[in-house]
């Protein structure tokens, strides 16, 4: 396992990343002392490897860091991070700081912040980088308040310009400063030149909000004659910070800047604010006045407030006095300084003692929508009546949508117009056209309802007109968001809420309360019994597709997406026009299993598998479905083939593993989005795995234009989500995506109570050319010499050709590398370790652990090469040269709360006698033909101390011997463990005909 630091220095103005290994052992007495480039420091290629799988394109440099971290007998302690993966460190001796040098990568501060918010939900990540990416969400959420002001400092002879935040906003990073954990003022040169946590982050703070202005603010090139206020415009938004005027004219400037910046001092101090309180006019006076009264609020007690008249009088409090010097002089400043911002204000201190202000409604339109929000950033108190931000004081809307007199059962698209009828409120009260009338007539931005004030904005009086006069039709996906979703804005105005009636309303109840939509009973020629939630998924899928909805079955691994999908294709025969096939997508490894399960649980179902260099295109594939059910293809051909399956009106279309059109800009995505089909349906365990963009991306497959434009989705949800943990944006976004995801967890108590204890499942899986290749060689050059011993009658010499035989044929099976033992590389040349890699990154994803069986010590070598090499972590592994105190240590790691995600054993080492319940997965690479061992194997997880239902998948290359030895055990389940032996031994008393006939390799259909 990886667990990645970071920090950042400021001298340098650069942040740092470096790593920690999982090969961190425990410190004992007597144990040499490790170097720390084999123990501790990741080498700078792993580290580039995880940064490409995070934040591809990142410019990086590296470099030799010094890190100081508590040691033990010349061994550096792993970081909390690390131990609770289960690394763990002997701390009965004295703990010691050291330095160590590690290999790291240097990054600049506008890539630093993307590095952070690309990994924040990764688990590989220290508590340092966590907390980095927390400062950067505060520093970006600073700048996006326009929380910031320009700002100059000295720099030898010559002055920089930058951007600051305000200083009235340094409270809020103090409570931040002291959750920094102690990593990330590690990277010194020595411990006492640490600094602060609190001067460590603010310098971060501003070098994060610096750059991010400059990053996307045009940037202002100076006159040949630049004036002051452009030359330090130029300074602030391009990239050479230094300010280029004259040395004179830079004083000048540096010196204003200075008494303009300390204004804020005029606005109080930590124990009182000037403070402002708007008044509404007398309800029976005929002149509509308001008053804006000078006030000093305290800070710590808010409802201690001093008017303005009191001050100017003497009669303020001693408590005033003693906490807030010359209370008078300083009014007078602040409400000078606050006349800048509103004339009135200034006006006003032409009179000796200034208590307050009074100006016509327009002037208060200006107070309430500018003014009193640069007050506020200034450092001001402002105190506004009670319904001013209140949804009711504004214009708003209610909308009345109904589906006519359509049935439920017809066909819909997400196109389909609505009528619609919409009333226009004001104050939460319902107003009449003509009393809307009047009002918009009156041209004034704020005006008195039935006793309450409210504000009429120009562009949302447009939009009521509009409405008012229009009305009509509304598309059916408008209606959905507005209706799942009251925040969601079709117009300027905001909707106070939705009124629905007929097929609309019970659509809308029912994506809003999925768990009453009527239960379906399964299809009666499915062959399967399905478990209640598989019945409730079923019914699930038919509804939506029946009112044109696309639908996203996201069921975790192992739950029975696949035979849910079967009962409701089944199903579907009864209510679409069955003329049109349907196309099943998933990826290659797959198709086979698609095969296989349809015939099994759907035998009526007529199936066609377009894959293969000898498949049909154009008219003679439009030919060849005559009379087809179910069409399966994968996702490389989905690409390829466009034309010829984009000619076809299929009636569903489902991608399996839909996970593979996360990106929308790829070739596979644009096809499976170009297919002309009535009903899509999509099946994943993972929907979202690294970016919300996946989502969108499915959820444009199954209902486009739903969700908007990819660019609006970025600016609404991904951006505020994903960058600034906008919690309302993330339900928002939940509340208009959670009808149509489907997602049942195995953690879910519902779900498991009527689970098996143990889901076993047969993954099959295809050869790749290469492994085609080298078993058809092997056969024809083994059988040869099995056939000459028979001749001779060397009847040691045949057993010992057959068992060779098998042994070579089972090593092709797992991998081309196993069997020529050449060293080469693992990627792509597999169909199994293709397969076990799709299904582990699910298992990675939900936080699952499981067990990879093989009998191969090799193999199991070479299985742990390839998954450190995808996925970046250490897989364990047992064989049999691992000492004993050596494979204890193991089983404790693996059964530690956050121990190694994988554990590989090989099968006569780790099948028996090992208790590792941890695991919830059990993966039987390469079988052993006895049942009795398998058992025994998987029994390691599944025992008395599992808490959760283990899910056993045992592969078998399909045409194969492993399928044909499969199939004659399966026929004989009863008296396997009698038949068949301990070992392969009994398949060497098979005659030369038979065991031709089992080792044939044979064309697989999918």
């Amino acid at each position: 396992m990886l667990v990645v630091h970071g920090t950042y220095q400021p001298e340098a103005k650069q942040f740092v990343l470096w790593a920690e290994s999982s090969e961190l052992r425990s410190a004992r007495r007597g144990r040499k002392a490790l170097k720390p480039e084999h123990r501790f420091a990741v080498q700078t290629d792993d580290l580039l490897e995880w940064l490409e799988r995070c934040a591809p394109n990142l410019q990086s440099e590296t470099i030799k860091l010094s890190v100081w971290l508590p040691s033990i007998e010349k061994q550096p302690q792993a970081s909390p991070d690390l131990q609770r993966a289960g690394v763990f460190i002997d701390t009965h001796d004295q703990l010691e700081l050291r330095a160590w040098q590690v290999e790291a990568l240097v990054f600049t501060v506008p890539d630093a912040v993307n590095l952070l918010l690309a990994v924040a939900h990764r688990d590989d990540i220290g508590r340092d980088l966590r907390f980095w990416h927390a400062a950067a969400l505060e520093a970006l959420a600073l700048v996006s308040g326009q929380q910031v002001m320009p700002a100059l400092e000295r720099d030898g002879f010559h002055f920089r310009a930058y951007w600051q935040i305000l200083p009235d906003q340094t409270e809020r990073l103090t409570d931040l400063a002291a959750q920094m954990p102690p990593m990330c003022r590690a990277c010194v040169e020595s411990p006492n030149e640490a600094v602060s946590p609190q001067v460590l982050l603010d310098k971060f703070i501003k070098a994060v909000v610096d750059t991010t202005i400059r990053a996307v603010a045009p940037p202002i090139k100076p006159s040949r004659k630049p004036s002051l206020g452009s030359a330090w415009l130029a300074a602030l938004t391009g990239e050479d910070s230094r300010l280029k005027l004259p040395t004179a004219d830079a004083e000048m400037l540096f010196t204003s800047w200075q008494t303009w910046s300390k204004q804020n001092e005029a606005t109080g101090n930590q124990a009182f604010r000037i403070a402002f309180r708007l008044s509404e006019p007398d309800a029976e006076s005929k002149q509509e006045r308001w008053r804006l009264d000078y006030l000093l609020q305290a800070t710590d007690d808010p409802s201690l407030i001093v008017p303005a008249r009191d001050i100017w009088r003497g009669q303020d409090s001693q408590y005033l006095r003693q906490r807030f010097d010359q209370p008078q002089e300083r009014l007078l400043r602040g409400l000078a300084l606050a006349g800048r911002l509103f004339p009135p204000i200034l006006d006003s201190l032409r009179s000796r003692a200034p208590e307050s202000v009074s100006f016509d409604t327009a002037q208060t339109y200006t107070f309430l929508q500018e003014t009193a929000p640069l007050l506020q950033s200034s450092g001001f108190r402002v105190l506004l009546p009670r319904w001013w931000g209140n949804r009711k004081a504004q214009l708003s809307a209610r909308a009345k949508v109904s589906g006519g007199k359509q049935t439920g059962k017809a066909r819909l698209t997400l196109d389909t117009l609505l009528n619609y009828d919409v009333q226009v409120m004001l104050g939460g009260e319902l107003i009449d056209y003509n009393e809307f009338m009047q009002l918009a007539a009156l041209k004034q931005p704020l005006v008195r309802v039935r006793g309450q004030w409210v504000l009429l904005d120009p562009a949302q009086i447009e939009a009521g007109l509009k409405l008012l006069q229009e009305g009509g039709k509304m598309r059916l996906d408008e209606a959905m968001r507005l209706g799942l979703d009251e925040d969601e804005k079709s117009t300027t105005l905001t909707l106070d809420g939705i009124d629905t009636e007929g097929w609309f309303k019970h659509l809308l109840d029912a994506l809003k309360q999925p768990d009453g939509i009527e239960l379906l009973p399964p299809p009666a020629d499915l062959q399967a019994e399905l478990r209640p939630y598989q019945q409730r998924g079923y019914s699930w899928m038919t509804f939506l597709t029946r009112y044109g909805l696309g639908a996203c079955l996201a069921d975790d691994m192992g739950l029975g997406k696949t035979v849910t999908t079967i009962a409701f294709l089944l199903g579907q025969q009864r209510d679409i026009d069955t003329r049109f096939p349907v196309l099943v997508v998933c990826p290659t490894s797959v198709v086979g299993n698609w095969r296989r399960e349809l015939v099994r649980f759907a035998p009526s179902f007529k199936i066609l598998t377009h894959q293969g260099a000898e498949r049909v295109s154009g008219e003679n594939f439009r030919k060849e479905l005559n009379g087809i059910d179910v069409v399966l293809t994968s996702y490389a051909l989905l690409a390829r083939d466009r034309e010829t399956l984009e000619a076809v009106e299929w009636s569903t279309l489902i991608l399996d593993e839909a996970q593979n059109i996360k990106n929308s800009s790829t070739k596979q995505a644009q096809a499976a989005r170009a297919l002309h089909t009535e009903q899509r349906i999509a099946l994943t365990g993972t929907p979202v795995e690294n970016r919300l963009s996946e989502l969108w991306s499915i959820l444009q497959f199954l209902n486009p234009g739903y969700l908007g434009s990819e660019k609006s989705f970025r600016r609404q949800f991904a951006n505020p989500i994903e960058k600034l943990n906008d919690n309302e944006a993330a339900k928002h976004l939940k509340r208009l995506t959670a009808p149509f995801i489907l997602r049942r967890l195995k953690t879910d108590r519902t779900v498991i109570s009527d689970l098996p204890d143990k889901m076993e499942m047969k993954v099959y899986t295809t050869l790749t050319s290469e492994q085609g290749t080298l078993y058809e060689a092997v056969v024809k050059d083994v059988m040869e010499q099995i056939e000459n011993a028979e001749a001779e009658g060397d009847s040691m010499a045949r057993r010992g050709l057959v068992l060779s035989l098998l042994m070579q044929l089972k090593q092709i099976c797992n991998h081309p590398a196993q069997y020529l033992k050449d060293g080469s590389a693992l990627d792509g040349r597999s169909g199994k370790l293709i397969r076990l890699i799709e299904m582990l990154e699910e298992v990675y994803a939900v936080g699952d652990r499981a067990l990879i069986f093989t009998q191969f010590a090799q193999m199991g070598e070479l299985l742990q090469a390839a998954l450190r090499q995808t996925f970046f972590d250490e897989p364990l592994y047992l064989h049999g040269s691992i000492k004993v105190k050596d494979r204890e240590e193991m089983i404790r790691r693996f059964q530690a709360e956050r121990g190694p995600t994988v554990f590989i054993l090989s099968l006569k080492a780790g099948g028996v006698g090992l208790n590792l319940t941890r695991a919830n997965h059990v993966f039987h690479f390469d079988r052993w033909w006895n049942p009795a061992v398998e058992n025994q194997a998987t029994d390691r997880a599944f025992r008395i101390g599992q808490t959760r239902d283990v899910q056993v998948h045992k592969f078998i290359c399909a045409g194969t011997l492993e399928e044909k030895i499969d199939e004659m055990i399966e026929s004989k389940r009863e008296l396997a463990e009698r038949i068949v032996g301990a070992d392969e031994s009994w398949l060497t008393e098979l005659s030369t005909r038979d065991l031709r006939q089992l080792v044939k390799l044979r064309e697989v259909e999918g």
